[in-house]
C-alpha cells in the first residue's frame, strides 16, 4: 500500500461523499504472474495504510476475498457485496493504469452494470486520454485530482537496493515493511 492508494480513497471519499470504503486486498489475482505477499501481510499493511484517513466516512479492510477463496474476478466480488448489502450502490475504485486494461477484465460489462467505475490518474497517465477511453467505453467517471506518481515496483526497488521509500509510502506502512524485512532480496 502506498501513497498513492491512499490518495485515490481521499479523493473518492471526498469527490463522492463516501459514507462507507471497503479497501478489498486480492487475494489471487488474476493478471498477476509475480508472487505477491502472503494475504495477511497484505491485509495488515492496508490497515497500517489506511488507519485514520478520514474522519468523514468510515474505512474498513476487508477480507472478502479471502473468504470467497480461489482467483479473485471483481466481477464476482462486486456480485458476493450485492449479496451482502443489498440496495446498496457500490463504486469501484481503480488507477488509470487498470482503466486502459479495462476491456480485458473477466465480464467488465457486467461490472459497468453493477458498479459506478470511477478512475483515478496515476503518473504517467495523461487526464485527457483517460476521459476519452473513459467515454468510448461508456459509464466510467474519471475523477479529477492531482496525480500522484508511486508505483510498487519503484517501492520495491528501492527496497531492494538499501534506498529510502519514506515519500512514497505512509509512514506506519514504512515501519511495517522495515519490521518485517519485506521485499529485500
Amino acid at each position: 500500500m502506498h501513497n498513492g492508494h491512499v490518495h485515490l480513497a481521499k479523493e473518492a471519499i471526498e469527490q463522492l461523499k463516501l459514507r462507507k470504503l471497503l479497501v478489498i486486498p486480492t487475494f489471487e489475482p488474476p493478471h498477476k504472474a509475480a508472487k505477491l505477499l502472503s494475504f495477511d501481510t497484505r491485509m495488515d499493511m492496508c490497515v497500517q495504510a489506511f488507519n485514520g484517513i478520514s474522519d468523514k466516512c468510515e474505512v474498513t479492510i476487508s477480507d472478502i476475498e479471502r473468504k470467497m477463496g480461489g482467483v479473485s474476478y471483481t466481477i464476482n466480488t462486486i456480485r458476493e457485496l450485492a449479496r451482502q448489502f443489498p440496495g446498496e450502490q457500490f463504486y469501484l475504485l481503480i488507477g488509470g493504469d487498470m482503466l486502459f486494461s479495462f476491456k480485458a477484465w473477466f465480464k467488465y460489462e457486467s461490472i459497468l452494470k453493477e458498479s459506478k467505475v470511477c478512475a483515478v490518474a496515476r503518473g504517467g497517465d495523461n487526464f485527457t486520454d483517460m476521459l476519452e477511453f473513459a467515454a468510448e467505453i461508456g459509464r466510467i467517471k474519471v475523477l479529477p485530482t492531482s496525480i500522484v506518481d508511486v508505483s510498487s515496483t519503484e517501492i520495491r526497488r528501492r527496497i531492494a537496493d538499501g534506498g529510502d521509500i519514506s515519500e512514497l509510502v505512509p509512514r506506519k506502512v514504512a515501519e511495517y515493511i522495515a519490521a518485517n524485512d519485506l521485499y529485500r532480496g
